[in-house]
């Protein structure tokens, strides 16, 4: 059975911040991730976390500045970078979270990628040097430039071919079936081609980024699809729900991937 993780930055948004995880766990999720937990006291997440028997499934390490959206294509950052990755360290240390996803950055103007292609692959390894020898993986993700047009990593195939080129078994892809869609489609071929690489997924709806079974996205065959090839990896819920979180998720009850006592909620 596919393993669902509840976004706690998005889901249960009528609740503060750290009441997430009760709700989660609730609702009959066994993980949750979070986007940005900087502003979070670390023990006092993690006691949630203990109390409430929650794994931490996966958070973003910090981007750097609002327009940056990482920092590893960016000349000239290397001290604010390494700052980045120490922060995120500690918090996937405290918080025994076994996944981190690197925000490559947004590419300055008139600057393609493979201009800052060799200084993003010594970050890359950098971060590896970091995180490896705890047992924790490096993702990247693929994210639309239709969201973010001006984003350095936006097709599954650019994330691929720098996982090729680095060759450690702790950089893997993540991916997000909502961007992938928005920006290249084909999503069932992209999963079979390389499932291989496939470390973590994440869904939403499209448009909307608002529960799994409203837009055009055919979950039902995609879920199904990644159940046959066996995946084992963490499937993040990763949207805004159109209304009350627990009755949005009757697409996960009904398909048998939360149970349907949950129904009712905290």
């Amino acid at each position: 059975m596919l393993k669902l993780s509840a976004n706690v930055s998005l889901l249960f948004p009528d609740l503060p911040f750290l009441d997430r995880f009760a709700a989660a766990a609730q609702a009959g999720f066994t993980a949750v991730e979070a986007m940005y937990p900087y502003d979070q006291d670390i023990e006092a997440m993690a006691r949630r976390l203990r109390g409430h028997a929650l794994t931490l499934s996966v958070i973003n390490l910090p981007p750097g500045g609002a327009a940056d959206k990482g920092l590893a294509v960016l000349a000239g950052r290397r001290a604010d970078y390494e700052d980045s990755l120490a922060r995120g360290l500690d918090y996937a240390l405290g918080l025994d979270c076994r996944r981190v996803h690197l925000l490559t950055g947004n590419l300055l103007p008139a600057t393609p990628l493979r201009n800052c292609r060799a200084l993003l692959v010594r970050n890359l390894e950098r971060a590896l040097q970091l995180f490896a020898p705890h047992g924790i993986k490096v993702l990247l993700e693929p994210l639309s430039r239709q969201m973010l047009p001006h984003y350095s990593l936006a097709r599954v195939e650019e994330a691929v071919s720098l996982i090729d080129e680095i060759d450690s078994p702790d950089l893997r892809l993540q991916l997000d079936l909502y961007h992938t869609q928005m920006e290249q489609g084909n999503l069932a071929a992209l999963i079979e081609r390389y499932y291989a690489y496939v470390d973590y997924i994440q869904i939403a709806g499209v448009p909307g980024r608002h529960e799994p079974d409203v837009g055009e996205i055919n979950y039902g065959y995609l879920l199904d699809l990644l159940q046959r090839r066996g995946f084992d990896g963490w499937v993040g819920c990763e949207y805004v729900p159109l209304g009350d979180t627990l009755r949005g998720l009757r697409w996960a009850r009904d398909r048998g991937l939360l149970p349907a006592e949950a129904a009712h909620g905290p």
